[in-house]
């Protein structure tokens, strides 16, 4: 979630506690740039045993990349919440950062983050091409569990080969749309084994809120649908993805 977004200014401890409500037990908190990090690290100081962070250089965020701003995140990293690097990755959709400099970012956010022993949340829109490639590079070299793929939005071909790699999918409130035949099908044949929930609040709310803010209250109606995809009961799948969630970014929820 990205609950430092000002979005959640006027009540961001209601749209916690509504989450701990709807049965949500730890949240990972992702700080896309360099601002966001103290944000992110001061909300998980604020909800110990409830909240951790990520912090990453979005692919917006990438023309900010150097060895300060990377060293400035290695120092914060050291926080005891801090779980991942991300969001790091590439966007080819809208992102006006050229690709060439966005790779060179991913490729030094991926040493970082083998330094420093953590998972990565990778975004990737419209980028695969280039996004597998340089994975397939580093394969043998990204770690047991090597991360997310915030957001998942490839092929059943790329979801396999991430799979593969030991990467588990990040599936949000795009998989309840009417129209994501082709998202629901790249996921039907993964086992719940390789996935995790999100919801990327307050983006991409799930088909009952679509125009409105997202909240990681809404996590249950993305369970319910992924769930469908894999014709498989939610009380079977739920647990499995709360799970996979503690493994990758090693939560302590209490």
């Amino acid at each position: 979630a990205h609950l430092s977004d000002s979005k959640f200014d006027a009540d961001r401890e209601e749209i916690i506690r509504r989450a701990f409500d709807a049965g949500i037990d730890a949240i990972v908190e992702i700080a896309d740039g360099p601002l966001e990090w103290p944000k992110a690290r001061a909300l998980a100081a604020a909800h110990p045993g409830k909240i951790w962070w990520a912090g990453g250089l979005h692919p917006y965020h990438a023309d900010e990349a150097s060895d300060a701003v990377w060293k400035r995140l290695a120092d914060i990293a050291t926080d005891e919440r801090f779980v991942a690097v991300g969001e790091i990755g590439l966007d080819y959709a809208k992102c006006p950062v050229p690709r060439e400099r966005q790779i060179e970012a991913f490729e030094q956010a991926l040493d970082l983050a083998a330094s420093l022993k953590k998972p990565l949340v990778i975004h990737c829109r419209d980028a695969y091409e280039d996004l597998m490639p340089v994975l397939r590079r580093r394969a043998g070299r990204l770690g047991k569990i090597p991360g997310v793929v915030h957001c998942f939005s490839g092929n059943a071909h790329n979801a396999a080969e991430l799979v593969e790699m030991g990467f588990v999918l990040g599936v949000d409130g795009p998989v309840t749309y009417p129209n994501a035949h082709a998202l629901r099908a790249s996921l039907e044949k993964i086992p719940a084994e390789a996935m995790v929930l999100e919801t990327d609040s307050p983006y991409l709310p799930p088909q009952s809120r679509r125009g409105q803010r997202n909240e990681p209250a809404c996590l249950p109606e993305i369970g319910k649908c992924l769930s469908a995809v894999l014709r498989r009961p939610p009380a079977e799948t739920m647990p499995i993805w709360r799970s996979n969630s503690i493994r990758v970014f090693g939560l302590n929820p209490r």
